[in-house]
């Protein structure tokens, strides 16, 4: 149940988590579990920024051992080598430690990754790379890791027959890896189970003033749809706001360094042949960045751009030049695919929160706590590019950092790993004929989990917003049975239905021009053929 604003005007805490994305949920839930009084307060609805915005990928670590540059760069620079080592060894551990606590929140996808002549690596070192994360990850979750000849990856695997300059494939390595289905879901799940545990949430409540007084911070918020007032206070704050740290820095009043670089990730989306699904590949653009084809349910989606982005951080979309650029880099990897304008179902972007460091223009790629008690900010503490797939550890970290300030003294609990699921409830009315999701879901949606507007619920807690028609045919019912519970008349109906509507046009539309679901990029160009 949300609590009021006006229950919670006075209290005091010994941590205030200012940010419900999936790192902000994830140090609630581990602080509550260790015996914290915990109050947790987002801007928005819970992973509705970064979160949701980001390539899902549960990353099994590969990419920190690409250097940006030639593979003897870790020669002159060690400390690079050491730091990507340590880096890899955290996302093999928590690869599978999601993997086997939460399996019904993330999906089993094959990755191959092409391997040419005259290009950067060579099979023996992409070999060398493996063995090294196999042998971080020790008695994890395998890689199930296979280098197979061009020959045979021509013959059986899909995306291999339309993949750039065949006559210069040497191979195609091949592994297993993980997608978080559904991060927006998982920041839900743990909200729910800090409140479990005793800790208070409260979505759509900005922070507007964050004062020291004494040994303590008082932090006014706001109500973001009546603009009511409440101050709570704790020794610790943890901001964990994302792209908006700085921001909430701010509003000490007093003169803080700035914390954050952003920069954009953009994607595509498309609907490719039938035996593509549940396949990708891993690549690199042109100008050496990581660069993917990953299946998404039955589409899959390209990406991602990385770009500086000083924008509007809460209207961030897929630009034209975003767009060309994915096209572009899209038909450089699998060219006889023949994607264009046309293909493109749907896009999205985010933007990383980046740490900021001089002389980085586009930020380091560091997750960083910040300890703010250096810059005469005591007990104020902030995250930068805290990692998706890293959320558990990184909310561990936070509520250790916070003990040096404040010591929990309420009774531990034991937090739930559990992916929650809506209560059975046969006799309600499906949503849509073809989806799960019925009216006693919105409901428990409204009711359980704060969920304010209809896209909240078709984006965050039903997961509707990605079916092939994003939602739209279900958002008259669902925001109709979510009239009953909120007090919505017709007018607000007709208002939430089509905000929703203008919301997906707005930043999930394909720039230009309308894409078609049922568009198939069939691959009918020069490499269709297996053979």
């Amino acid at each position: 149940m949300r609590p009021s604003l006006a229950s919670l005007d006075c209290r005091r805490f010994d941590i205030v988590v200012v940010g419900g994305g999936i790192n902000g949920a994830a140090a609630a839930q581990a602080a509550a579990a260790q015996g914290y009084s915990v109050a947790l307060f987002e801007k928005g609805d819970f992973g509705s920024g970064s979160t949701a915005r980001s390539s899902r990928l549960l990353h099994c670590g590969l990419r920190y051992l690409v250097p940006g540059g030639p593979l003897t760069t870790f020669l002159w620079h060690p400390d690079r080598f050491i730091k990507a080592v340590n880096t890899v060894r955290r996302s093999m551990a928590v690869r599978s430690d999601f993997v086997r606590t939460q399996p019904e929140r993330v999906r089993k996808i094959r990755m191959h990754y092409p391997i040419y002549h005259g290009g950067p690596y060579a099979p023996w070192q992409v070999d060398s790379a493996f063995l090294l994360l196999r042998s971080l990850g020790e008695g994890g979750v395998p890689l199930d890791y296979e280098r197979v000849s061009a020959q045979k990856a021509l013959a059986e695997q899909p995306f291999v027959p339309w993949l750039r300059d065949l006559d210069k494939l040497r191979a195609v390595s091949c592994y297993t890896e993980y997608q978080i289905d559904w991060p927006e879901r998982v920041a839900v799940d743990m909200v729910r189970d800090a409140e479990r545990l005793g800790a208070v949430a409260r979505n759509y409540t900005p922070a507007v003033g964050v004062q020291r007084d004494g040994e303590a911070w008082r932090v006014t918020l706001a109500d973001a749809g009546t603009g009511e007032q409440a101050t709570v206070s704790a020794p610790v704050v943890l901001n964990l706001a994302g792209i908006w740290v700085d921001d909430v820095n701010a509003l000490t009043g007093q003169p803080v360094s700035p914390k954050i670089t952003g920069t954009k990730g953009a994607h595509i989306v498309v609907k490719l042949p039938p035996e593509c699904q549940g396949h990708g590949v891993a690549g690199v653009t042109r100008a050496g960045r990581p660069f993917y084809c990953m299946p998404w349910r039955d589409l899959h989606f390209f990406g991602p751009t990385e770009t500086l982005y000083e924008g509007d951080r809460d209207a961030i979309a897929v630009d034209a030049a975003d767009l060309e650029f994915l096209l572009a880099e899209t038909n450089h990897l699998v060219p006889g695919l023949g994607i264009t304008r046309d293909h493109v179902v749907s896009t999205w972007a985010g933007v990383r929160p980046l740490t900021y460091e001089p002389g980085l223009p586009m930020g380091a790629r560091n997750r960083k706590i910040h300890d703010l008690s250096a810059e005469g900010l005591s007990g104020l503490f902030a995250l930068t590019n805290g990692s998706l797939g890293a959320h558990r550890a990184t909310g561990q970290d936070l509520v250790a950092a916070a003990a040096r300030f404040v010591k929990p003294f309420g009774e531990p609990g034991t937090l739930s790993r559990a992916a929650l699921q809506f209560p059975d409830n046969t006799n309600s009315a499906r949503l849509e004929p073809d989806a799960s999701t019925t009216l006693a879901d919105v409901r428990h949606a409204v009711g359980v989990e704060q969920a304010q507007t209809l896209e909240d619920v078709l984006l965050r807690r039903t997961g509707l917003a990605w079916s092939a028609d994003q939602g739209r045919a279900a958002a008259a019912p669902a925001a109709e049975a979510m009239a009953a519970m909120l007090g919505w008349d017709d007018v607000r109906i007709k208002a939430e239905v089509s905000g929703y509507r203008a919301m997906l046009d707005r930043l999930y539309s394909v720039p230009g021009a309308g894409g078609d679901p049922s568009s198939v990029a069939t691959g009918e160009g020069r490499h269709a053929s297996r053979g």
